[in-house]
């Protein structure tokens, strides 16, 4: 009874501005901050506030276009539908609520400087690209200094969390406790969300939510799974009765115009968008379009829990190797135009292909072409996918299973996602990997060695304090490329998407964004709140749920 007490106790004092004191309300948190705590010293703004380029983007007009798109995103619309709004609050007992300061000695802020000053001042958006900023606010005004244009970006995403309603002055922000300096950059390269399309059908607009509340948290992967056993919804050209067949409805087939348009949208926020065709497992749905493809082992599997999953392609049918190689060396990489194609290779059950149907047919092939095990016809699969991405001039992804088999590619990165030892094993193999073990957003208890929780939402503490890394030598961790939360969605459709991801996802992207001495999870929610307050405000976390008690009051409320 007593450690139910204290577990439910400490909870209790969650949300309590005691836990910011001498922070910033900042998410993620930057590397590197100083600031002036509570002081009145203020800058005075509206949402006519400009921004002036350095020369070298005004005078190039993909980059001009690029932040003004993202300075009228950042900056200027959210501070338009903040207009009039009462401030963020966590109490109405000041003495645990987060400081509201008023404003003492002030300055109007008329003009936002940003200055680029890479020689590539706007890079083609890839992981590892600089993505520092410096961004300083006193009494003289705000610049933001950065290598280049996605690097800016990121420091707008932090200005706007710094403006503060000044409810006195409609209209008006202010940005106190000056002077403010702030030098950050990321910890890991790769930080992302796998957002599963294949079990509940999304909307096109979730997709654009998605991408817009990532970037609100400088999280710039975006990883799609397209298909499983449930349905095929990535539109093939080359093969059209995929999606035609294995979908429930056409119009929430994911056409290749749709995602072109999604995957530049992402690099307009600084999110790659990166495609994933599961294979050789988790294949069903391919048969519904072209039967044959995928061995039939219903018989056995048919009154199974997730039977769906269970069905292998079929490697006796010859449109079952020319649908891969169309799929992974021309379609999906012509499509996305990312660096990247993730291959599965996840949870193959050696049933699919001892129960099927075609069994002695399989077994036959396999003689004929020199594979003596189930394992061995696997890693066939999965090597000719590798091999035909890597065709494509693209870098293959794939699921743990991959490399501990022993055939994945050197080239591959290898994605952790259940064995967390095989992040190390796999790193000082000389792999860059991805860590998403830990970080299943579907999950009660994201790691096998945590215990249940109270409430579902307390798993954000789990996603917070999952950092495998934190002994690993530099030379290790110049193999960790970073991690994806991951949002299965056999339980998830448009009605709780939002929800499910962006109530929790902030402790991810501040775990792979942040120094590694940032552990206080009560200060990560508080924080966290608020920057969910302002994704609410600018429209795209608006079914997000809080952490703990606040309130957030919407543009509609005025």
């Amino acid at each position: 009874m007593f450690l139910l007490f204290a577990t439910l106790l400490s909870v209790a004092l969650s949300g309590n501005g005691l836990n910011v004191q001498s922070q910033m309300l900042l998410m993620p948190y930057p590397k590197s901050l100083a600031f002036n705590y509570l002081g009145t010293t203020s800058l005075i703004a509206t949402s006519t506030v400009k921004m002036s380029l350095s020369s070298n983007c005004q005078n190039d007009i993909n980059c001009l276009a690029f932040m003004q798109s993202n300075f009228n995103h950042t900056i200027t619309y959210p501070l338009q539908v903040q207009s009039g709004i009462k401030d963020f609050r966590i109490s109405l007992f000041s003495v645990i609520d987060i400081p509201h300061i008023t404003p003492g000695s002030t300055t109007t802020l008329s003009t936002i400087n940003i200055y680029l000053t890479a020689p590539i001042y706007f890079p083609t958006l890839k992981i590892g690209i600089d993505e520092d900023y410096q961004l300083s606010a006193t009494s003289s005004g705000v610049t933001i200094t950065a290598s280049n244009a996605y690097g800016a970006r990121h420091g707008l995403e932090t200005l706007i969390q710094l403006f503060r309603p000044l409810e006195s002055k409609s209209g008006s922000f202010a940005i106190s406790q000056l002077p403010i300096t702030i030098s950050d950059s990321p910890r890991f390269k790769w930080r992302g969300l796998m957002l599963d399309c294949a079990r509940n059908p999304l909307s096109k607009e979730t997709f654009v939510k998605v991408i817009n509340s990532l970037a609100a948290v400088k999280a710039n992967v975006l990883h799609l799974h397209l298909t499983d056993g449930q349905t095929f919804v990535f539109e093939s050209k080359e093969y059209p009765n995929l999606s035609a067949k294995g979908a429930y409805d056409q119009n929430k087939v994911l056409t290749q115009k749709f995602l072109q348009q999604l995957s530049e949208y992402g690099r307009s926020r600084g999110v790659i968008v990166y495609p994933e065709i599961d294979i050789p497992a988790h294949a069903a749905s391919w048969n519904l379009g072209y039967p044959g493809v995928v061995a039939d082992c219903w018989s056995t599997i048919k009154t199974w829990r997730y039977g769906e999953n269970i069905p292998a392609l079929n490697p006796t049918n010859d449109t079952t190797f020319k649908i891969l190689e169309a799929l992974f060396q021309r379609e999906l990489p012509n499509v996305f135009g990312n660096d990247y194609v993730h291959i599965g290779g996840d949870e193959m059950v050696m049933t699919a292909w001892e129960d099927a149907v075609e069994y002695s047919d399989i077994q036959k092939w396999m003689s004929a072409n020199g594979i003596s095990t189930l394992l061995g016809l696997e890693s066939y699969f999965n090597k000719y996918a590798q091999d035909k991405v890597m065709a494509s001039g693209k870098t293959p992804v794939a699921w743990e299973e991959v490399y501990k088999k022993g055939n994945a590619d050197k080239s591959t990165i290898v994605e952790v996602w259940s064995d967390i030892s095989l992040l190390k094993k796999a790193v000082d193999d000389g792999y860059k990997a991805i860590w998403s073990a830990g970080f299943y957003l579907d999950m009660q208890r994201p790691l096998a060695s945590q215990s249940e929780h109270h409430m579902w939402v307390w798993t954000n503490r789990d996603f917070y304090a999952n950092d495998p890394t934190s002994s690993f030598t530099a030379a290790e961790l110049e193999n960790v490329l970073g991690g994806e939360g991951c949002s299965w969605h056999e339980s998830v459709d448009d009605a709780n998407v939002i929800e499910r991801i962006f109530q929790r996802y902030n402790a991810i992207a501040e775990r792979l964004w942040s120094a590694k001495s940032m552990t206080n999870a009560e200060s990560l929610e508080v924080r966290a709140d608020y920057v969910r307050c302002l994704g609410q405000r600018r429209g795209f976390m608006r079914s997000a749920g809080p952490l703990y008690a606040s309130y957030c009051q919407l543009p509609e409320e005025k």
